[in-house]
């Protein structure tokens, strides 16, 4: 993949496009936007010098999620503090990306870097609260009978168990390229995706029906924090009215957990979705962990085809699954 080339078909198509995308002038420069958490899509930010576009965009196969953001973009704008949808993406910009959306640029840092991040999660979790149970969004985003029936244990395979899956299935094409991967982890990662599996499939909280409306991906890259304070929550293309709250919890509580005032986050929770939540949130945690264990190698194969990030990927990747794999040794067991 070829970033600079793909930077300069993009600022050409801004160019074409600078009236409906807000822009004064047709020079228009786009800048790469490096997401830690994958190539899954790509960004891009936009300028004429003045206008600041954010243009994310997708393959084929997200295009029902980008189209269900875009109808219930106006929603999420005015009640979650979500970014506002500027334009829709039908035509393939780059190689291989067939649809995206434009949104207002918004300036703020991740929450990962913010200096207060506690006070922005005090303002986040009676959000996400009141999106769980949002009528509005349900009656907006069409379901199918298949959902009626889904219970958390589904939501949680859907999650995590293909998503492990999937990675596992890279990381073994790859498997050259790993060579601090040893082959009896190789083996393991298998067998321990099959236990997680199991241990949802059989655990009574996961057996209710999955009819909470999630945000599903709500790390702190995905909380922008402002310079005085406002806060924005953005990639809402993961959005299920068939989901579990506790996997929102779950993520957006993930760097609080086990720290000295977890109980009382834990608490917080409790109070908010119910015990059955809180319960189930510790499975997540344990999904969370090994997704640290796992997810980052399927990076660092597929960083190998993106030159211009490859070694920042790459590194990150590897410092994290080192230090996740024998923290989750320890506290799960082999």
């Amino acid at each position: 993949m070829d970033l600079k080339a793909n930077e300069q078909e993009v600022a050409k198509w801004a160019a074409r496009h600078a009236q409906t995308l807000g822009f004064s002038g047709s020079s228009i420069e786009a800048a790469y936007i490096w997401n830690p958490g994958g190539f899954v899509n790509q960004s891009y930010r936009l300028t004429d010098g003045e206008t600041v576009r954010h243009l994310k965009l997708a393959k084929e196969d997200k295009a029902p999620e980008l189209r269900q953001w875009a109808r219930i973009s106006g929603c999420l704008s005015d009640r979650y503090r979500a970014p506002r949808l500027v334009q829709e993406v039908a035509q393939e910009i780059v190689p291989g990306y067939t649809c995206g959306l434009v949104f207002e640029y918004l300036k703020g840092e991740p929450l990962s870097t913010a200096p207060d991040p506690l006070s922005v999660i005090e303002k986040v979790l009676p959000l996400i609260s009141r999106l769980h149970a949002d009528e509005q969004i349900r009656q907006a985003v069409p379901g199918t009978p298949e959902m009626q029936t889904l219970t958390y244990s589904d939501a949680f395979i859907q999650e995590y168990i293909g998503r492990f899956e999937e990675d596992l299935e890279g990381i073994k094409a790859g498997r050259q390229l790993l060579s601090f991967v040893s082959d009896t982890t190789m083996e393991w990662f298998d067998a321990e995706v099959g236990r997680l599996k199991k241990l949802v499939e059989e655990h009574p909280s996961f057996r209710k029906q999955a009819a909470d409306i999630v945000h599903n991906d709500l790390n702190w890259q995905n909380i922008l924090v402002g310079e005085h304070g406002e806060h924005w929550m953005i990639d809402w293309d993961d959005l299920s009215v068939a989901g579990d709250a506790a996997m929102d919890y779950s993520v957006l509580l993930w760097p609080l957990y086990r720290t000295a005032d977890w109980p009382v986050w834990q608490e917080r929770v409790s109070r908010l979705a119910g015990e059955d939540a809180a319960e189930r949130m510790e499975i997540y945690f344990r999904a969370k962990l090994l997704d640290d264990v796992i997810d980052v190698l399927a990076d660092y194969v597929e960083a190998e085809q993106i030159p211009d990030v490859k070694e920042v990927t790459q590194e990150r990747a590897r410092n994290i699954h080192l230090r996740a794999y024998p923290e989750y040794l320890k506290l799960y067991g082999t």
